[in-house]
């Protein structure tokens, strides 16, 4: 029998991982994506896909009509997102064909940030206390924010994993904040508008983790929680990650259940999400939810540990069918990033083969490319990752491995 997945945008490694484990799986996979970007895909990923369709998401009404008409054509079982903007058109969609898939009507929360904060508050999921400001010019009521307690985080409405995420110290700050995070106008790579909407939310503290959830008929198998390590001070890093987190049963327990919340409240029913939490003294806070799979150091990490590949995962939920969840190793995996804090031209890294415990390696620029940002103080230059019996002695060879590496970057 021929099954076949429709995947909204192929601009990520994420989609390249989609794509491997479609070949794996023999499931035809079809792109919809931009004519202009698809003109940059690699012959590897190209070579993998079994159709294509040209579309334009910044018309939602439009691209839905003639992906419907492609999917009916092309005998479409399934329809997959590489990128979350795109998730609320996913589950319109399934549902339109009357795939696996979304609650269509919930499905705006998981791209929208104030909106999922709604659909917590309204469902009675931990969450951080959240005010909303609509546009530039409209104010922020001091009282309000007062209420919140500094320090604040400042986050736009819709942005793609921490970007636009600023801390705020005092109300001196917080006007010339929000004004920040309100400047971008359309998203990446598509170029479609985004809400404007910035919120002002309440700076919890505790330990950070993530948790990895299959869900198939809107039933939760949770594939991993990883413990996450960053940097100190006002601009927080990812430094790494680390699986299982090790915070005992009754926390991890606590944690599944916050999580469950969660996915419920936004009305996820077949697919794969990422929950980022924080661990506090009152128990686990849900500080957000990503809808389709993490970022690929997360699913390799996974496999390493577990022997689970999330990716087949992923297609087999949008499919409807049982995904294959069953851990065949009960290892752990640590995933140190790569990073500096230099700007100029990247000339390579030095010490990647020492350790040898690292059981993957990535390098994301090429010597020669210019490297940061003045938006930035870090720039992420790679990723090693180390599989060990257990999780302290992940973290011990993982931070072995990441000392012995060197960044040389130009002026």
């Amino acid at each position: 029998m021929v099954r076949t997945v429709l995947l909204l945008g192929a601009e990520s490694e994420v989609a390249e991982r989609l794509a491997q484990a479609a070949d794996e799986l023999d499931i035809r996979l079809h792109v919809a994506t931009h004519r202009a970007l698809y003109r940059n895909y690699g012959d590897a990923l190209r070579n993998r896909l079994a159709g294509v369709v040209f579309t334009d998401f910044r018309i939602p009404l439009h691209a839905l009509e003639q992906l419907t008409e492609h999917c009916v054509q092309g005998g479409v079982g399934g329809v997959g997102v590489s990128w979350k903007f795109l998730s609320p058109l996913g589950a319109l969609l399934a549902s339109r064909l009357g795939l696996p898939g979304h609650d269509p009507a919930v499905a705006p929360a998981t791209r929208n940030k104030w909106l999922m904060a709604e659909a917590f508050r309204e469902r009675g999921v931990p969450h951080p206390r959240t005010l909303a400001v609509p546009a530039p010019d409209a104010g922020i009521p001091a009282g309000s924010a007062a209420g919140l307690g500094y320090p604040l985080v400042v986050k736009p409405a819709e942005s793609d994993g921490s970007v636009g995420v600023l801390p705020v110290d005092s109300p001196d700050d917080l006007a010339g904040t929000v004004r920040m995070a309100q400047r971008r106008r359309k998203s990446l790579p598509y170029g479609a508008p985004v809400d404007t909407t910035v919120l002002v939310q309440q700076h919890v503290e505790g330990a950070s983790c993530g948790v990895v959830t299959a869900v198939h008929q809107g039933r939760f198998t949770h594939l991993a929680i990883l413990r996450n390590y960053t940097t100190t001070g006002r601009f927080r890093e990812d430094t790494g990650r680390t699986m299982p987190a090790g915070f005992g049963l009754p926390t991890e327990a606590l944690i599944l259940s916050t999580v469950e919340s969660g996915l419920a409240a936004l009305g996820l029913r077949d697919g794969v999400a990422h929950s980022d939490l924080r661990v506090t003294e009152a128990g686990p806070t849900v500080i957000a939810v990503d809808v389709g799979p993490p970022d690929v150091p997360t699913m390799q990490a996974i496999e390493l540990a577990t022997g689970v590949n999330t990716a087949a995962v992923y297609l087999q939920t949008v499919l409807g069918e049982c995904p294959g969840t069953r851990p065949r190793r009960t290892d752990a995996a640590a995933i140190r990033f790569i990073s500096t804090v230099r700007h100029g031209v990247f000339r390579g890294l030095e010490g990647l083969a020492q350790s040898p415990h690292v059981a993957l390696v990535r390098s994301y620029v090429q010597p020669g490319d210019l490297i940061g940002s003045a938006h930035r103080k870090y720039t992420r230059l790679g990723h090693v990752i180390v599989q060990a019996p257990s999780p302290d002695l992940a973290d011990q060879r993982a931070d072995a491995a990441i000392a012995g590496i060197s960044s040389r970057v130009e002026p």
